[in-house]
């Protein structure tokens, strides 16, 4: 089946190049004016001297459009390259520059200052719009863990309560069976509390993101029974905005996790210190490491890029069969 081009599409691949009409006018004047110079002179192309007069003419001509031809193009070259990094930015990292032309025109040099203009108005767009995105998710979490916390936790306690009250007075063949479905109903609550916490820490609302990461960690090797360090001495926390220590601690939360599930390790090492003007966080383990081939989203690591992006920053993953895995954490510090 043929791929059919729609009209407007196919009209704007066929136009030409704004140096091909400039040259085509040129040598139409070009022409022209040769032409009503050789009438204006009488020239014949019969005699031969008139006939070598006329090569001579058309040899001129040639070489003016090729002149020309080439001053054009060096003259649009920055233009051209202006117009090959703009279709290049869609599909580059917002956050890094590209290179712009020389401006050697004025034309090309307001060019330049209107598309860095653009840029600052797309990357203020896009960290408003990532802000945004990163408090809309955890007033969401925020939001479920009150649910859970006050209404389906308070329903189970209600549960718990009239278990116990009936136990008082029921049968004692069934008072076993009674106690049996208390320990169930107090897991429940221990559970639903603990899902709370994990997707709203208290402890990062109430005593910052040192804390929770403490508490994290703390809580991370009591669980599992691997030991784990913290080191936040090189850090400066308070340079990150409150939507990049969010994404410190989702990481770090999200890590973890990984490493309780796949990579049976004895330890494990969160790190966060200062590189330049750069905050990283580093979770690095003595485990197992990814296996080999493992998909790139695949242990959460999609969404903790996303989560980075979302904040400026970048995520890199190093791993090694049999050699551990490492987690880095890159963010800038928040202007």
């Amino acid at each position: 089946m043929a791929l059919r081009i729609p009209h407007r599409r196919r009209r704007r691949l066929t136009r030409p190049s704004l140096v091909v009409q400039v040259l085509a006018v040129n040598t139409a004047l070009i022409a022209a004016t040769v032409l009503a110079a050789s009438v204006a002179a009488n020239l014949n192309p019969g005699p031969a001297d008139d006939q070598r007069r006329f090569l001579v003419l058309i040899a001129a001509i040639l070489a003016t459009v090729l002149v020309n031809g080439f001053v054009l193009r060096r003259r649009f070259a920055p233009l051209e390259q202006l117009i090959s990094t703009m279709e290049r930015v869609g599909g580059a990292d917002s956050r890094t520059r590209p290179r712009l032309p020389a401006a050697e025109t004025e034309e090309v040099a307001r060019l330049n200052h209107a598309f860095e203009r653009m840029l600052d108005r797309l990357e203020e767009q896009r960290a408003r719009t990532a802000s945004a995105v990163l408090r809309a998710q955890e007033s969401e979490r925020a939001r479920i863990a009150r649910d859970l916390h006050d209404e389906a936790n308070q329903a189970l306690t209600g549960v718990l309560l009239r278990l116990q009250a009936t136990a008082l007075d029921a049968p004692p063949e069934l008072q076993e069976e009674l106690r049996e479905t208390q320990r169930a109903a107090t897991q429940a609550i221990e559970e639903l509390l603990g899902l709370a916490r994990e997707l709203r820490p208290a402890a990062l609302d109430d005593h910052g993101l040192a804390a929770a990461l403490k508490t994290k960690v703390a809580e991370f090797a009591r669980q599992t029974g691997v030991a784990a360090d913290l080191d936040v001495a090189g850090a400066d926390l308070d340079a990150l905005a409150p939507e990049q220590q969010i994404v410190v601690y989702r990481v770090v939360q999200e890590s973890l996790s990984n490493v309780a599930q796949h990579a049976d390790a004895g330890h494990v090492q969160v790190a966060l210190a200062r590189d330049g003007g750069a905050t990283v966080a580093r979770i690095s383990d003595d485990g197992r490491g990814l296996p080999r081939g493992a998909a790139p989203g695949g242990h959460g690591l999609l969404g903790m890029r996303e989560r980075a992006a979302l904040a400026g920053g970048s995520l890199a993953v190093r791993s090694a069969p049999r050699g551990g895995t490492t987690v880095e954490l890159r963010l800038e510090a928040a202007s």
